[in-house]
């Protein structure tokens, strides 16, 4: 989903309902991350300098490394002057290179957060853990609310700790440990009706903030990642689904293990090649050419990462080793 995203090219010729339709369905991708690693890593079971050096060790240096990728292609292709400097001295607080680095800072930042949030999710009860995810999607209403009433949305807010993808965390490792929670009917309904109400809003020609109201922090969105969450859930653990997950386990597993490498790696294969490949460019119907490039993307990025997996260091380049066979 996030390869798809990325995929659309900068072109006069770009369709607007398509770009509109691509960004709505892709963007739950962000959410079931966030999801998945609250699920796998709430309640941390560790120390907090412990949860730290065993999380931080796996992305800091590919995270690093490929920053510095990304500031050197910059530097390289850029016809305008950059502060290496700046964006150097930047990294720790900020994505430098390239802007879909972002979320591995966000995500550095969740890591900080989980071993505090564990001591509360370990005592809380399935009421307590509904009010704060109810409190959170309050304030993922607030776009919609705003048309309506006056909110602060500063650090004087009221909710204004509640905020953020620390709510998606905690409704990842909710809904492992309620799995039966929340309806799947109603998500999709919601999930739906914002695209719905998306469409009513272009047709209309009514202004609207697109990256406020229909984004990752928006209510549609949350409700459309879980739903996702229950269906795939729903599927594996249905017979068919346990059979098909058992036989190709091996498989998953190994692309799983390449994932976060084809992360780091997708914009370099994507971005700085393919988009510049003239036969890409000469792709006539533009819904096909990002089609053909994300499919590709994938696929490059995916054999890139499993021929790097097999070098001895690998784990600092892509964030994974492949272990070998003994015999």
């Amino acid at each position: 989903m996030v390869v798809f995203m990325h995929s659309p090219m900068p072109s006069d010729n770009a369709s607007g309902p398509f770009l509109t339709a691509l960004s709505y369905i892709t963007a739950p991708s962000i959410g079931l991350f966030f999801m998945v690693s609250g699920a796998l890593l709430l309640p941390v079971k560790t120390d907090y300098v412990t949860f730290l050096r065993k999380r931080f060790s796996k992305i800091l240096i590919p995270t690093l490394l490929w920053s510095l990728i990304y500031i050197g292609l910059k530097l390289y292709e850029s016809e305008s002057e950059i502060n290496v400097l700046k964006s150097l001295a930047s990294l720790p607080f900020a994505p430098q290179g390239e802007g879909v680095l972002w979320f591995m800072y966000t995500l550095s930042g969740l890591y900080l957060l989980s071993p505090i949030l564990s001591a509360w999710i370990e005592k809380a009860g399935k009421g307590e853990l509904q009010i704060v995810l109810l409190i959170w999607c309050i304030t993922l209403c607030y776009p919609l609310l705003s048309f309506y009433v006056t909110i602060d949305t500063t650090t004087a807010g009221i909710f204004y700790y509640f905020t953020g993808y620390a709510g998606y965390f905690l409704l990842g490792a909710y809904l492992r440990k309620y799995p039966g929670s929340l309806s799947l009917v109603a998500l999709w309904a919601l999930g739906i009706g914002g695209a719905v109400l998306l469409l009513v809003l272009k047709y209309l020609d009514i202004p609207f903030d697109f990256y406020s109201l229909f984004w990752y922090e928006s209510i549609f969105i949350v409700a459309l990642a879980t739903a996702i969450w229950k269906l795939i859930y729903k599927i594996c653990n249905s017979a068919p689904g346990r059979d098909l997950t058992r036989r190709m386990g091996q498989q998953l597993g190994r692309l799983s293990n390449m994932t976060f490498g084809i992360y780091l790696i997708h914009i370099l294969i994507m971005r700085h090649w393919l988009w510049h490949q003239a036969w890409i460019q000469n792709i006539s119907g533009y819904s096909l050419q990002c089609v053909v490039i994300a499919v590709l993307t994938f696929v490059i990025s995916a054999v890139a990462c499993r021929m790097i997996s097999i070098l001895p260091q690998a784990r600092w380049i892509i964030g994974y080793t492949e272990k070998k066979k003994s015999r």
